[in-house]
Formats: C-alpha cells, structure tokens, sequence
C-alpha cells in the first residue's frame, strides 16, 4: 500500500511499519506529505481496537509521526494528564535528533505541550530537567542558537530554576542557521534578553551585562521593544558593576542609540544620580522614577543600585586613605544614625568577602579602625596563566570562527540582493518590520517579573 494513502489511524500506522526507511530523505518525501495534510482531529484518534496509537510507535525510529500524536493531544482542552506526561518524558529520551530537526516547530509544541502538561500536574518544575537534556540532544552543537532556546530559558525563569538554565547559558552561541530551523530574529533578542535575567537572578553580572550588550547592539533597521527593554536593565547592571553607564560597543545601530535616548531618559537622569556618588540626590531620583522603576519590572535591580553607592564610596576612599575609624566612614558615605558605624562595618567585611576591597578591621575602646591594603595578589600563578590561555584561545576560536562567516555571508546571493535594495533606497527583508506587539500580546499571563522583585517578559 502506497504510504500516501491512508484514511485511518490504523493505515498509517501498518503504512509507517511497512516503511522503516528511517532516512531524512525518505521522511521528508514520503512521510511529510501524508502527516501535513491530514487534520488535527486525525491525530487524536486511537486506533480500531482502541489502542492508543503511540503505544505502536516507537519514538526513536518514527519521531516526526510520534511528535505529530503528542502534539495534538497536548492541545485538547482535557488531555490525559498522566498518560501523556509519560509519552512526552519518554519522546523526550529516544527521539531522533536528525529527524526532529525537520520538523522544528513540531519539537518546539511537544516542549510546549510538556509545559502545560506539567502545570495541570500541579508540578511545572518537573518540565525542566528533561527540557534541559532534550535541548542539549537536539542542538547540533554546544554554540548553536535553536527554535526551543528562548522558550526553555523563559520557563526556567517562571519556575526560578535559575542555575538548572546554566548547562545551556553559559556556552556562548556562535552558530545561527536560520534556514529551515524555525529561528527568527527575536528568538536571538529573546534567548540572550531572558538569559541576561537569569545572570542577573544568580548575580553573575557580568556575564548578565554581556548578554544585555549582545541585545542591544544587535544589527537592526527598527529598534525592538526587547532592545529598549535591555538597555534599561542594562544600564542597572552598569552601575552595580562599574559605578556608571559603559559605552555601548560603536557597531551599535544608531536608530536603537537614538530610540534609547527617548524611551529611557528616567533610567540616564538616575544613572548620572548614581556616578555622582551622592545618596540624597540618588534617592531623590529614585522617589521621582519608583513608578517608572516598578511598571517595567526594575525595581529589583534598583534597589540594589541603593545599596551599591554605598560599597562604590567605599571603594573611592580605599584610594585616598590608608587608616579611617568606622566612625569617619560611616559619615563620609553618607550613613547616618546611632547604628551607622555598624552598618559601615557590615559593608566592608562584605566587600572583604567579596574581594571588592582589601583590607583588615581592628577594635579598641577608642572604636573600630579600618586599613586597606593592596591586591596580594600578583596574578602570575600558574592557574592565572592557565585561564589567560584559555580565554585567549576561545577568543581565537570566535575570531576565526566571525571571518569565515563574514566570508560566506559576502559571498551569498541573499546578502548581495539585500545590499543592492539598500543601495537603492529599498528596505531589507525579514524582521526589519516586526511588531513588537505580537511578544507582549504572547506574555502568557505574566507582565512583570524580575529575579529580585519583578520584569519585563514578552
């Protein structure tokens, strides 16, 4: 029987056993044509011994047709909790990587279905572990950017299972192939945006800061809504890091630089607050913006910024003095009260924990006197080297890895009709006109939130 024909659950069934040519080839010729055309209510039927039809299929060797069955079920309005969430786990552990990937918005509703399974458990977290190996199974490399990678980092945020995101955020992404894959533009603006947040949650701000600039000086004709939201947080994690704004890199697009300077005048005003290194007037900004700070889900952020101008004028007076009482300190970072000695001491001994500052405490009648110190360390152990080494060679490795992209990208058809419609006054295609409005239409219930307090999702 011709695998085209097929009228019953049980047809296709027989059709796809006779037919074990697992080949993507094979799929894409003879399979797909069958599955795409038959309609949704098809997939929720059970067959004529009412057998449910994944109980004949194995995952492995038939994972588009399998992922075709899951999927609908998921969507019915009362699925079988139990039995699907075991049908999903055990997809999810057998499918067939190099056949999924034909079909990459089929994969990303079977990890949406698993999501919503989950929550009618009662249970989301328990979507996320083998979320996590499925993603990593399904990537063709550590670097690579897939359709599920912005989706599985939002749900870890929802369930605050920050550090289990870490397996995917910290391989940097390097390889974007947008054919066939089901990535858009804002699934990159996306991954980077949420994975900033999950940064920001561990307070690894660093690499947060990275994954916002990432955002932000991302090529664009228009400025995204996820851009502008970026650079807000973006400018907190500047300040908790280095006391002031950072540059944006120079390829910066200069319609998003614009665009920020009009959407984000509150968050400049309490930045230039905070680089003044005065707290009544830091605070005064915060009372006027808190609305501002609060709407877009960065009141977190904020108030940790209160707190880092304290540490900040701390680290200023490691520079000019080499002895001070707990007393002269306290007063001139701008502590007051009874307890403001004490509440100096708390700062310091946690930048000496931190290794913000260097330095040492001692106790008399006389009150408490605190010296800073140098940085003992020299930095030329052998670990020091070690990681030195390290990062130099990843470097290279991107290095290589940008001119040979460059190269092709020169060279392709695509960038060369894109150039000549520039040239001519045209537009560029693709996401140069996205609506925005489509992201926080798709919030999925859920306005604000933030690691500390609350953010922006879309």
């Amino acid at each position: 029987m011709p695998i085209q024909q097929v009228g019953t659950v049980d047809e296709l069934i027989e059709a796809l056993l006779n037919h074990s040519d697992d080949r993507a080839e094979f799929i894409v010729k003879h399979i797909f044509p069958i599955l795409r055309q038959l309609p949704q209510q098809f997939f929720l039927q059970n067959t004529a011994d009412n057998r449910d039809p994944l109980e004949r299929l194995d995952p492995t060797h038939y994972t588009v047709p399998y992922a075709y069955f899951l999927v609908a079920r998921c969507n019915v309005e009362r699925p079988d909790v139990a039995n699907l969430l075991t049908y999903i786990l055990e997809f999810l552990r057998s499918f067939d990587p190099t056949h999924i990937r034909l079909v990459p918005e089929k994969f990303l509703q079977v990890a949406q279905g698993l999501c919503r399974i989950a929550s009618l458990y009662g249970n989301n977290i328990i979507s996320i572990k083998p979320l996590t190996h499925a993603l990593q199974k399904y990537s063709p490399s550590a670097n690579h950017l897939t359709n599920l990678h912005q989706f599985f980092i939002k749900e870890c945020l929802l369930t605050k299972c920050y550090r289990q995101a870490l397996p995917i955020l910290d391989n940097d992404i390097t390889e974007i192939e947008t054919t066939g894959t089901g990535i858009s533009y804002i699934d990159h603006l996306l991954y980077h945006y949420y994975g900033a947040m999950v940064y920001i949650g561990l307070k690894n701000y660093t690499r947060a800061l990275n994954f916002l600039v990432l955002v932000i000086s991302t090529p664009a004709i228009v400025t995204s809504q996820v851009q502008a939201e970026a650079y807000k947080k973006f400018s907190l994690v500047s300040l908790l890091l280095h006391g002031k704004i950072i540059p944006l890199p120079k390829y910066t697009a200069p319609v998003v630089v614009r665009s920020i300077k009009n959407q984000c005048q509150a968050y400049q005003d309490y930045a230039s607050a905070f680089e003044s290194l005065n707290v009544k007037r830091l605070r005064n900004e915060f009372n006027k913006c808190s609305e501002a700070f609060r709407k877009d889900g960065n009141f977190g952020l904020v108030k940790q910024t209160l707190d880092a101008i304290y540490r900040r004028k701390i680290q200023q007076l490691t520079q000019t003095y080499l002895t001070l009482s707990l007393v002269d300190i306290a007063d001139a970072i701008g502590l007051e009260g009874r307890d403001a000695p004490k509440i100096a001491e708390r700062y310091i001994l946690q930048m000496i924990e931190s290794r913000e500052i260097f330095a040492t405490i001692s106790h008399s009648d006389q009150g408490g006197m605190v010296s800073f110190h140098d940085d003992p360390d020299m930095y030329n152990t052998s670990n020091t080297i070690l990681k030195l080494e390290e990062q130099i060679a990843k470097a290279t490795k991107v290095s290589d890895r940008v001119i040979q992209t460059d190269r092709l990208i020169g060279c392709s058809r695509e960038y060369l009709v894109k150039s000549k419609n520039i040239a001519s006054g045209g537009v560029m295609p693709g996401g140069s006109h996205m609506d925005d409005q489509e992201f926080f239409a798709g919030g999925g219930g859920f306005d604000n939130f933030d690691p500390d307090d609350s953010g922006r999702f879309f």
